[in-house]
This record gives C-alpha cells, sequence and structure tokens, in this order.
C-alpha cells in the first residue's frame, strides 16, 4: 500500500506583498493634515502674490506730465485677495472632525481657486482697465490716457489659484474616508464601569442604551448554604472546625 504524500507547507511570507500593496494603496491618499495645510500655504502664497506689482502704467497727473504708477495685485484684482482668504478659511474649516464639512468647504474651496484664476488671468487681458483705479489715485485725475502693460505676475498667481481648485476636489472625493476623531469617545464607551463606584457613569451609559456592567467580572460563587435540617458535611462543621474531639 502507498505511503501519502504530506502536504507541502504554506509558507506565511507569500501574503507579505499583497499586504504592502494595499498599505501602499491605501497610504497612497491624502490625509486630513496635509490637505488642510496644502490649502493654508497655497492661500498664503495666493495673497503674498497680490502684494507684488501686477501692471505698470504711464498717464498724466494734474500738470499734464507723465508719471509711472506701479500697481500691485491688490489694486488690480481685490477679488483675488478676498477670495484667498475665504479659501484659508474654509481649509482650516476642513479640519474639523464631522464628515458634512466637507460638502460645504470642497465647494467653496474650488469655487475660490477658479474665481481667483479667472480675476488673475483678468488682468493680462485688459491691464488698462485693471489700472484705472489706481491711476486715478495716483495722479488725481480722472478718465485720462492710461498706457498700462501687465506683469508676469498675473499670470504667475493663477498656479496657486488652481491648486486650490485641485485640493477642493480632494475635499469632497476623499474626505468621507477620513477618521471622524471618535476613538477617544469609543474607547470611553467601551470601559465597564461598576455601578457601585462611579454612578454617574453608569447613569450616562444607560442613558446611551449600554449596560454599564457589560464586561465587568462576575463574584465568585461561595459554598452553597445548608438547607434547614440539613446534615453539616463529613469531617467538619458547618463554619469549618473539625469534628474530632479535643483532647
Amino acid at each position: 500500500m502507498s505511503t501519502p504524500t504530506p502536504a507541502a507547507p504554506i509558507d506565511p511570507q507569500q501574503d507579505r506583498p499583497q499586504q504592502r500593496t494595499s498599505g501602499r494603496r491605501t497610504g497612497a491618499r491624502p490625509g486630513r493634515a496635509v490637505t488642510v495645510l496644502a490649502g493654508t500655504v497655497f492661500s498664503g502664497l495666493l495673497i503674498g502674490a497680490t502684494r507684488l506689482t501686477w501692471a505698470q502704467a504711464d498717464a498724466p497727473d494734474l500738470t499734464g506730465s507723465a508719471q509711472s504708477v506701479a500697481v500691485t495685485g491688490t489694486d488690480a484684482a481685490p477679488a483675488v485677495l478676498a477670495l484667498a482668504i475665504v479659501a484659508i478659511a474654509a481649509s482650516l474649516a476642513t479640519s474639523l472632525a464631522s464628515s458634512w464639512v466637507r460638502f460645504v468647504t470642497g465647494p467653496v474651496l474650488i469655487v475660490a481657486g477658479l474665481g481667483a484664476a479667472w480675476s488673475s488671468f483678468a488682468v493680462t487681458l485688459d491691464p488698462q482697465g485693471a489700472a484705472a483705479g489706481a491711476v486715478t489715485e495716483a495722479t488725481g485725475v480722472v478718465g485720462s490716457q492710461v498706457d498700462a502693460a501687465a506683469t508676469t505676475w498675473p499670470l504667475l498667481a493663477i498656479l496657486p489659484a488652481l491648486v486650490l481648485c485641485a485640493i477642493g476636489v480632494v475635499v469632497l472625493l476623499v474626505g468621507g474616508r477620513w477618521p471622524r476623531g471618535t476613538r477617544y469617545r469609543s474607547a470611553a464607551v467601551a470601559a465597564p464601569s461598576d455601578p457601585a463606584e462611579d454612578p454617574a457613569a453608569a447613569w450616562d451609559a444607560l442613558t446611551r442604551g449600554e449596560d454599564p456592567s457589560a464586561g465587568l467580572p462576575e463574584p465568585e460563587a461561595g459554598p452553597p448554604a445548608p438547607e434547614d435540617g440539613a446534615q453539616p458535611p463529613p469531617g467538619g462543621s458547618e463554619d469549618g472546625s473539625s469534628g474530632s474531639p479535643t483532647r
């Protein structure tokens, strides 16, 4: 009779590449802290860009002599600064643990990014109209002939604005899978409490619909009490003393 061949042992290391691959896929998803930090940083970059010169204009003043005016992004496109501040507020609000917040902050970041990008591009399309307000304030002449040219900063400001729009999309798509900060509450609920030692905790557990004594060790059962008329166990009395006579 032939001897059965023993089965080959299973190598536990065969499953390690799959576990590593799944871990990498999970880790590739941007977290809440990274998303909030990115939104805050790019909003700050957009605000910093508005402090630079976006257009260089030449216009006559009250004496008729030509005057050169450097128009900053705050004057050329004030909407960019306002939308960047809104984007910072939305990025910080994304750090809240509530899952419904992403349905508010995500669209706000998308709208703020698109609005800031369009306002920046509009300065490149019409530098004379963007510089008109700053030129009037600098020269004191209303409706004068303005010769203006846009610098490269309006085009560069479009980049952080589009990144803010992409961050808003990430918040909408991935924000629902972020942890909601219930770890500490779950640990407190899972820990059983003795109703006799902590009545307040027992009352809170009853309010949540839980058994406050669940998980507590059961008291050790002692020897059963003898019924009426029962004889004491052999070799000793009920109180544990020996039944042999004392010499």
